[in-house]
């Protein structure tokens, strides 16, 4: 059976989720009830405070609603055992049997959520399933992990359970940034056909970290399920994010004030060349606050609306008003004294503080500890780091706005409600000089006018009391420009010598110049050698741009011994576009396909060929779309003993629904097979 993956999502606006007085009601009878028992009896008993009894009741109200619905921690059933392949995910390597979590409070209303998880190893590649990460909001200690349990499972021929526990000493945190950190440890005598177990505690200081319920993952998942308490001072909005032929159980209980999502039976969410965020297509449930009750008891609405949104934010102490202050830095004003223009104020700006204030790696939409620190220590998030650069270019008298932004990576954002963590950073939006420009200080080797490509083909959200406005982001007329010059020369032993420039322009430029930051040496051999057989870099340089309108040069000298067979010898000439091997193999398509950004490619390749080389010249090539959004050309001539080849590629498509997927599966193979088809030649003697 295959699957085929939409972006549908069932939205339940209305479904606002209350606490009533009848839980307490019924919780401070069992309470006085207690204290009855200990007076007759005088047994001792430890001492009840508020969250003993809390956590009483939260576990008596859920033994009463779901207990014979779950097997117990280490009672598996006798399909659990037998499973050899998942039914609904054929090529899994594992299976999520059992992912169950019970969110609560105690009496200082933090987030209190227990959860157990389940997983079938399926096959030797599904063993690597058994180290686990457990992710959390480390900073300031919002939230820990405590009381873990941690079993392996193992089975023999007769069904005979044994078990290995995860000790204490083996767990241990990992800090990955300054706001999160991951719960890690293995699992021992892990094997294919084993089942582990674990379960654990996560306790927030507030119910502000209630965010998601993801009923799916990497792996298939046989059973799902989340039941929530609500708060007795506040009111929730959640919306369902699933395939539309998926089924989900939502029961509200409104008499306890809580609520039951449950699903089965989901196929695993994999990875795929130029998907979106497998958020936007995970099965899953998002939370929101939309009322809590004040002080003194009236109802206070929380941004129900775009407009309300925009209000709280631009009156919330860590965004808006921190756009208002003069942060009297007198290097911008010295700086913008000479522009005369918008235009260049705004660039003269953007480029000081994107050279100056070093991103600290977190993205984030405010600005906790005030734009003043940030210029201090210039260091901050994405999200300190715009909300700088947008008080600097406001004082400069630049018109510009504060953006909720989400990078594709970070998933889409549902514009029927104001979820505000569908947002993961602040930009800037600028008007200046009748031109718009969208400005993220954080990016390295993005100009102004070059549109952030982490933002290309989302929505943002203008933050603005009076021009509040949802917005999409497109790439313009700027493209992924690689013009490519080859100069070679063949010996008669098919020992080709050659020397190539590779110019990279707008976003090949800026995604170039990164990587070759991050890593010099796989950058080369990412892209100049492994696509490549027989291929080797023998020196490579390159010419940083001196200014944002220039391309970034690479020049790369190299050696390639040809294939050769039957007395023919084969030159591939499709070298250095990029488009060795076609991405798209996959049979099916669960994700639409975002390129980001159109795609330019130029290739001119002159050879010289040994006197006396006799060459196959095909013919001339061209690969079209239907839509004429895709397009390939090539062409090969032998004139005067040299070969000329001539390569171009253009695609002006940037998003392909997964619909769509065939066609544009078909179209690249095409193309791809027509760029790697050989030259034919027959050396002399």
């Amino acid at each position: 059976m295959t699957f085929s993956f939409r972006h549908l999502k069932d939205i339940d606006k209305n479904y606002l989720l209350k606490k009533p007085f009848a839980l307490f009601a019924s919780g401070f009878f069992i309470y006085r009830m207690i204290d009855y028992i200990r007076l007759i009896t005088n047994f001792e008993l430890m001492p009840l405070t508020k969250t003993t009894f809390l956590l009483i009741l939260f576990f008596t109200c859920i033994f009463s609603y779901s207990q014979t619905e779950f097997p117990a921690f280490g009672i598996f059933s006798k399909e659990e055992i037998n499973i050899k392949q998942c039914s609904f995910d054929p090529e899994a390597e594992a299976i999520v049997l059992l992912d169950k979590a019970v969110a609560n409070y105690d009496d200082d209303y933090r987030l209190i959520t227990d959860r157990r998880i389940r997983i079938k190893i399926l096959s030797e590649r599904g063993i690597d399933r058994a180290n686990i990460a457990i992710p959390f909001y480390s900073k300031d200690d919002f939230e820990n992990i405590s009381r873990i349990e941690a079993y392996t499972y193992n089975f023999d021929g007769r069904g005979q359970q044994s078990s290995v526990p995860v000790e204490k000493k083996s767990f241990y945190n990992e800090r990955t940034n300054s706001y999160y950190s991951l719960m890690k440890f293995a699992m021992p005598a892990v094997k294919v056909g084993s089942i582990i177990e674990y379960h654990y505690i996560s306790t927030m200081k507030s119910y502000s970290g209630l965010d998601e319920w993801r009923f799916q993952s990497e792996m298939p998942t046989m059973k799902s399920c989340y039941l929530l308490q609500m708060l007795p001072t506040a009111e929730f909005v959640y919306t369902v994010q699933k395939r539309s032929d998926y089924n989900i159980t939502i029961q509200p209980l409104p008499t306890d004030g809580r609520v039951y999502f449950e699903m089965n039976n989901i196929p695993g969410l994999r990875i795929e060349p130029y998907m979106d965020a497998p958020g936007d297509y995970l099965q899953k449930v998002m939370f929101q606050f939309s009322a809590y009750l004040s002080t003194y008891g009236s109802k206070q609405k929380v941004s129900t609306t775009w407009r309300d949104l925009a209000y709280d934010l631009m009156t919330d102490k860590i965004f808006g008003s921190q756009l208002d202050k003069d942060l009297k830095i007198d290097e911008i004003k010295l700086l913008t004294a000479n522009e005369s223009t918008a235009t260049g104020k705004t660039r003269a700006i953007y480029e000081y503080i994107n050279k100056n204030i070093d991103w600290n790696g977190v993205e984030s939409k405010f600005a906790v500890d005030g734009l003043k620190s940030v210029w201090d220590r210039k260091k901050g998030s994405s999200g300190e780091i715009n909300l700088l650069l947008v008080n600097v270019l406001k004082s400069a008298g630049v018109e510009t706005y504060p953006v909720l932004a989400a990078e594709r990576d970070f998933g889409k954002v549902d514009t029927t409600y104001p979820f505000l963590d569908r947002f993961n950073k602040t930009i800037a939006f600028v008007i200046a000089d009748g031109k718009q420009y969208l400005l993220d200080a954080s990016q390295e080797n993005c100009p102004p006018g070059l549109t952030p490509y982490p933002l290309l083909n989302t929505t943002a959200f203008i933050v603005d009391k009076k021009k509040y406005n949802l917005i999409k982001i497109s790439p313009g007329n700027k493209f992924y420009k690689n013009i490519v010059t080859i100069k070679g020369v063949m010996d008669t032993e098919g020992q080709l010598t050659g020397e190539a420039r590779i110019q990279s322009y707008e976003y090949a430029r800026q995604l170039r110049l990164n990587a070759m930051k991050s890593d010099k040496k796989k950058y080369i051999s990412d892209r100049f050698e492994k696509p490549y057989e027989g291929l080797v870099a023998d020196s490579f340089f390159t010419a940083p741009p001196e200014s944002d309108s220039l391309p970034f040069d690479q020049f790369i000298k190299f050696k390639q011994q040809l294939s050769e067979s039957g007395g023919m010898t084969f030159l591939n000439t499709n070298l250095f576009t990029g488009m060795e091997k076609n991405p798209f193999i996959s049979s099916i398509r669960f994700t639409n396909v975002n390129f980001g950004f159109p795609s330019s490619i130029v290739v001119e390749e002159t050879f010289k060929l040994p006197p006396g080389t006799k060459v196959d010249v095909p013919e001339d090539k061209t690969i079209r779309a239907d839509d004429k959004s895709i397009e390939a050309f090539k062409q090969v001539r032998f004139e005067n003993g040299e070969l000329i080849v001539l390569l171009r590629f253009l695609q002006t498509k940037t998003l392909v629904t997964a619909e769509n997927y065939p066609s544009i599966k078909d179209i690249y193979k095409k193309i791809v097979d027509t760029l790697n088809e050989p030259v034919v030649m027959r050396l002399p003697d």
